[in-house]
């Protein structure tokens, strides 16, 4: 492969959440079959998605037991692309809509941490551990959720941080409530963002996106002049 080519590979592996080594055995191949599947969400019919999937899968028939762990993660992705196409709409969403998105996101991410939701409790940060084990941060958020509602002392935490904001009449259910929406809203914020980083950085790469909408977003990691264009490599 060019250094272009595997360039855009990495950067569709981080965009759909693909690890980069189930790659590896035939890193031509995944490119393909990624870069096909990256279109997917845009149809608008059950159906043609479907078909579409299992078309562009079925150029990994022959390669079953070499290509085994890229299959799996990409039959996952199949059935989320399916089912749930909108979760993949910052794929293609326009570029300037996707930077006010994310310094939305950014302020949200902001403004919860100051209240004390996120990773703020206990019950959050092994939410938070897990969802990196596990690679879904979606997944994390519910854990912790889980914990959230079924511990007694965090209960207590969540209403020593929250009681002085929400009134001490509301303490109670109300406050496991507040915390636990915020916490998934968190995460979900913090997951967002890393998606739309990884479209945008695409973009940027591919030409389609100016030096200061890449500063909106980058600004405080990296600078323009740093990152090299697909075809510069």
């Amino acid at each position: 492969m060019t250094p272009e080519q595997q360039a855009y590979l990495e950067n569709l592996c981080r965009i759909l959440d693909v690890p980069m080594s189930t790659t590896e055995p035939n890193p031509g191949l995944a490119l393909n079959v990624l870069a096909r599947m990256f279109l997917v969400p845009t149809i608008e019919d059950h159906g043609e998605r479907n078909r579409a999937l299992n078309e562009i899968r079925g150029n990994l028939a022959p390669y079953r037991q070499e290509m085994a762990d890229f299959i799996g993660v990409t039959a996952g992705l199949a059935v989320q692309m399916q089912e749930f196409p909108y979760w993949f709409d910052h794929q293609h969403r326009d570029t300037d809509a996707l930077v006010e998105q994310y310094k939305t996101l950014s302020w949200t991410v902001y403004v919860l941490g100051v209240l004390g939701i996120g990773a703020g409790t206990g019950a959050a940060v092994a939410g938070a551990v897990e969802a990196s084990k596990s690679g879904s941060v979606r997944q994390g958020a519910a854990r912790a959720t889980e914990r959230l509602l079924g511990r007694g002392p965090v209960l207590e935490e969540i209403q020593r941080r929250m009681g002085p904001r929400i009134g001490v009449g509301r303490a109670g259910v109300a406050g496991a409530v507040v915390a636990v929406g915020g916490t998934i809203a968190y995460y979900s914020a913090i997951e967002q963002m890393e998606d739309i980083r990884a479209v945008l950085m695409h973009r940027f790469q591919e030409g389609d996106m100016t030096d200061d909408q890449f500063r909106e977003v980058f600004g405080e990691y990296i600078r323009p002049q740093d990152i090299k264009k697909y075809w510069e490599m």
